[in-house]
């Protein structure tokens, strides 16, 4: 294997995890590699704002990503626009469309998916209208009718946030009752602000001005047809770990399918780390930040004490 093929710290995803563990893999003076297969900022880049990330009142969530792999490169960490299709612990190499790729220490940000609707423009009014995420865009509401669909926790979360920002809040769900915990069902119940609509599925997204407008709504239990005015929907049906490099070969995922670490950002194989969305927990860059700094770490400590050298566990 040539010394081109040979990094001492593969990082697999470039969100803002795998963006920032390359920032750091450079800067400890790590020959870093960062694999990226569909485009790099994941889904921190698609955010049309971003207003809670520390050091900046407002920012694209493109620009921020771009900045960050502004420094990454800054700092020697080099970009491979390519797909890893698997990973060999034991070899400690990684799969790509021109060959393995061997490594000292590997770092999982792959990411997640948000579970979609289905809807034959639900993509393409991303940032016009439709969001995955309250917290990031539920200001740029504010004061104004909004909705948001599912009937989990997180869908319950987003309706109590949007209640202290938006006029009116919409909680679409196909089901009779929400499924989330009881104290967030209560506290939906109580929010004047908040109209449910059990037993209810989106139709259509209806456009106004190459912008959401309004939403067609079936009561599957009345068999009728509505159509409310919202200027915003909000998507809160889940997510879904892009964790299945690491099941393929026994890297531990829970139930959910996130890849488990521990307070290291270790998975079951020494030297292999996973960090951001795919290991669960709070979804925010600023976490997705916290977790690729200490699994950078802990991978840099890893590669200096020459346990790297050693094999990985089963």
């Amino acid at each position: 294997m040539s010394d081109k093929n040979e990094f001492d710290l593969v990082i697999i995803g470039g969100g803002p995890a795998g963006l920032t563990a390359a920032i750091y893999g450079g800067r400890m003076g790590l020959k870093t590699a960062l694999y990226e297969g569909t485009g790099f900022g994941g889904l921190a880049g698609t955010a049309p704002k971003i207003e809670n990330y520390p050091g900046f009142v407002s920012i694209h969530g493109l620009e921020l990503t771009e900045k960050m792999k502004e420094q990454a490169e800054n700092w020697g960490a080099t970009f491979f626009y390519n797909k890893i299709s698997a990973i060999n612990p034991k070899e400690m190499t990684v799969t790509t469309p021109e060959g393995d790729t061997k490594a000292k220490a590997i770092i999982i940000a792959t990411g997640s998916k948000h579970l979609s609707l289905g809807l034959p423009n639900e993509f393409e009014l991303i940032g016009n209208g439709i969001s995955y995420c309250a917290t990031c865009d539920g200001p740029l509401f504010r004061d104004q009718v909004v909705a948001t669909v599912g009937g989990g926790n997180a869908a319950g979360l987003e309706a109590i946030y949007l209640s202290g920002v938006a006029k009116q809040v919409y909680l679409i769900h196909r089901r009779h009752c929400m499924r989330a915990e009881k104290a967030i069902e209560d506290e939906v119940m109580a929010l004047d602000n908040v109209t449910t609509m059990f037993n209810c599925t989106i139709e259509e997204a209806i456009t106004i001005d190459d912008r959401l407008g309004e939403l067609r709504i079936k009561n599957h239990k009345k068999d009728e047809t509505t159509e409310i005015s919202i200027k915003a929907l909000f998507i809160a049906i889940g997510v879904e770990p892009q964790s299945e490099i690491a099941k393929k070969v026994g890297i531990e995922i829970d139930e959910y399918k996130f890849i488990k670490v521990n307070r290291k950002q270790e998975t079951n194989f020494p030297g292999i780390y996973a960090a951001g969305d795919v290991t669960g927990g709070i979804r925010q860059v600023t976490t997705a930040v916290g977790e690729a700094t200490t699994a950078a770490m802990n991978a840099y400590l890893f590669i200096k004490k020459g346990w790297y050298g050693e094999g990985a566990s089963s």
